[in-house]
């Protein structure tokens, strides 16, 4: 198996495991500043595999959306003073889908060119891509609801008005939407009827929910510091991942079955597998709320 770390050396960075075993790679031209670090335990620390994509995160105190390579570089970034943002979506390699939410709207961005659309109009907590190349979109705005847009803002379908403060939402691989709201629950609705029908309570402050690979429901349970896998039939937590968790805005399971996570007020994302082992980490980030893989 490939030495990941020697090759990250060849492109100019240092390799250091401190006695905590913390692997860091710290940038030669920065001094002592670490851009990354990937956390394991031996004999297998030589032999995690990087990320193969980039991740976009949008940081809300840090007034910030970032694209960020494997190594922990920022390869593109746009800050505003006080320009807070919620949630974002890589179209393709070169444009982006982000919330500008203090602004309250949504913008559709080409990296390159530079040029920006404002695609939607409204105070929206999350964006997810929908069926068809779609967006999805949920805030609390008009006693809150979801919405599908096409990536030129057009409406495609919205949800009655019947939600408190909805954080976070999701479409099923059958059409229906997945919501959580604020006041402690996750809902199902149907798309065409657009009723509720299913829902549980139990969570403190859900701010994101997706359906995995194996048809169960992932939530960051945000104040109870914890990520959540629930079997929607029986209503049953079939795992938790918590440990040092502080306020998780967000959760997303990526295509190798890893949990993506925004560990938020620990200033930190990172991807942890199934053994719950932590794989990668991105420090030094403020208050990231969201953070997406771009997987092809």
């Amino acid at each position: 198996m490939d030495n990941y770390f020697y090759n990250v050396a060849l492109k100019g960075a240092t390799h250091i495991v401190d006695s905590n075993e913390k692997a860091r790679f710290i940038s030669i031209d920065e001094g002592t500043k670490p851009i990354y670090r990937q956390i394991t335990t031996p004999p297998n620390l030589l032999y995690i595999d990087l990320p193969e994509n980039n991740t976009f995160i949008t940081d809300d105190m840090g007034m910030a959306v970032f694209e960020i390579d494997k190594f922990g570089n920022v390869v593109w970034e746009q800050k505003q003073k006080d320009k807070t943002y919620f949630g974002i979506i890589p179209i393709n390699l070169n444009e982006i889908v982000f919330n500008a939410y203090s602004y309250g709207r949504v913008e559709k961005l080409n990296k390159v060119t530079g040029e920006a659309n404002i695609i939607y109009d409204g105070y929206m907590r999350d964006i997810v891509p929908a069926e068809g190349g779609n967006l999805l979109l949920v805030g609390h705005e008009d006693k809150g609801k979801a919405v599908i847009i096409d990536v030129e803002g057009k409406l495609i379908w919205e949800s009655n008005p019947e939600f408190y403060y909805p954080r976070g939402v999701w479409q099923k691989e059958d059409g229906n939407i997945l919501i959580v709201d604020f006041r402690g629950k996750a809902y199902e609705i149907d798309y065409y009827t657009k009723n509720i029908i299913w829902e549980m309570k139990g969570f403190n402050c859900p701010n994101s929910i997706q359906e995995t690979i194996n048809k169960n429901y992932l939530i960051a349970d945000e104040h109870n510091n914890r990520v959540v896998e629930i079997n929607p039939i029986n209503k049953k937590i079939v795992r938790t991942y918590s440990r040092d968790l502080w306020s998780p805005n967000y959760a997303r399971e990526l295509k190798n079955g890893d949990w993506l996570i925004c560990d938020t007020d620990n200033n930190r994302v990172i991807q942890i597998n199934n053994q719950d082992n932590m794989v990668w980490e991105l420090s030094n980030m403020h208050t990231p709320n969201r953070a997406v893989r771009l997987e092809p």
